[in-house]
């Protein structure tokens, strides 16, 4: 517990975790895999104040932070669940799985006010998607796009944009999550929540790469003219700009994603992984982040290869540093964009802050 206090009196110094709410504190998340009850998961709320915590039992997936909560899928019980730093786990009361549907997913807004979940229906031959959401604007859930039938292709939500009068969504190949380490995107459009129009974003469709949306800021890799290393193209959603920086050729380090852009849009990173002897006891992962500075337009490899996939989380320390974390192991970590430095700084894995 003395890593997981450590990482929470670090957000708070460096500002990361939530403003105190009126009614209550602030709380880090944190999640320990396998480490509950008969073999749950283990979620850790720890009071940014005091540094009191509450352990929750649960079994799930997809945890992702609420303005009060962690989101979650059951798979055994088909139900998204809330847990809660008093102990409480409660289905949504919106947000449920009917018994057609075979799949669900879900984005929650950067400031933890709005929230899209897109159902998927149908064989991969006849898809139909209904995504609906619920904002400050919207406080009841609204139906706001049906598409389809499709074939292959599913509507998934992204993110809103920073007044959620936008949603950006992705016309996803379905199936394909269960191949590739990052978050990919084929399609990219947004949705206009008044109006139900949608649009492509620029350059889209493009190929089945990364890509960050922020505020009004659009990152998207794209495969060198000689399959090498991923371009990046930038764009300004509000004013038009475009612009492009060539890829870095590393050997052999075919998968990217996982594009995370700074708040002011300045910088960018994503991880870029080489993977030999893939789906055999052999195989090996190393991992480099790749950081894009938005305004020289270059970018440069940040780390030494790390011997795992490897997820940027969040911006910290005034855009000095990013805290990361893993899929395939416990814990979360820091590097310096000065040093390239990694460093361990809690067991567990981070999720976010939420206001108690």
């Amino acid at each position: 517990m003395r890593r997981v206090l450590l990482l929470s009196l670090l957000l708070l110094m460096t500002g990361v975790a939530a403003v105190q709410s009126e009614t209550g504190g602030i709380w880090d998340v944190f999640l320990q895999r396998g480490a509950g009850e008969n073999g749950s998961d283990a979620l850790i709320f720890v009071d940014g104040l005091t540094g009191n915590s509450q352990t929750v039992s649960v079994q799930g997936e997809r945890y992702t932070p609420l303005r009060d909560g962690i989101l979650f899928y059951d798979a055994s019980q088909r139900r998204i669940l809330i847990a809660r730093p008093d102990q409480t786990v409660e289905p949504h009361p919106f947000i449920r799985m009917d018994a057609e549907a075979r799949r669900i997913d879900w984005i929650v807004s950067e400031d933890g006010r709005a929230i899209a979940w897109t159902l998927t229906y149908g064989t991969p031959e006849a898809i139909t998607t209904i995504t609906s959401v619920i904002t400050p604007e919207i406080p009841r859930p609204q139906l706001v796009l049906e598409d389809g039938p499709q074939v292959g292709v599913r509507a998934l939500p992204i993110a809103f944009n920073e007044t959620h009068s936008l949603l950006y969504m992705d016309t996803y190949p379905d199936g394909l999550e269960r191949y590739v380490a990052y978050k990919l995107y084929a399609g990219l459009f947004q949705l206009d929540l008044s109006t139900g129009e949608t649009s492509p974003l620029p350059g889209e469709p493009g190929c089945f790469c990364g890509a960050g949306v922020r505020r009004d800021k659009f990152v998207r890799l794209g495969l060198s003219g000689d399959l090498s290393g991923f371009d990046v193209h930038y764009f300004d959603l509000t004013s038009g700009q475009d612009r492009h920086i060539d890829a870095i050729r590393l050997s052999n380090f075919t998968q990217a994603g996982d594009v995370l852009v700074t708040e002011d849009g300045t910088l960018a990173v994503y991880a870029l992984s080489d993977v030999s002897d893939f789906g055999t006891p052999e195989q090996s992962i190393r991992t480099v982040f790749m950081l894009i500075d938005l305004l020289s337009m270059e970018q440069r490899p940040l780390t030494e290869p790390i011997t795992t996939y490897v997820h940027p989380l969040l911006w910290t320390e005034d855009n000095s540093a990013i805290l990361f974390t893993s899929t395939q192991r416990d814990g979360t970590w820091k590097v310096s964009l000065d040093t390239g430095e990694l460093l361990k700084v809690a067991e567990a894995t981070y999720l976010g802050s939420i206001q108690g």
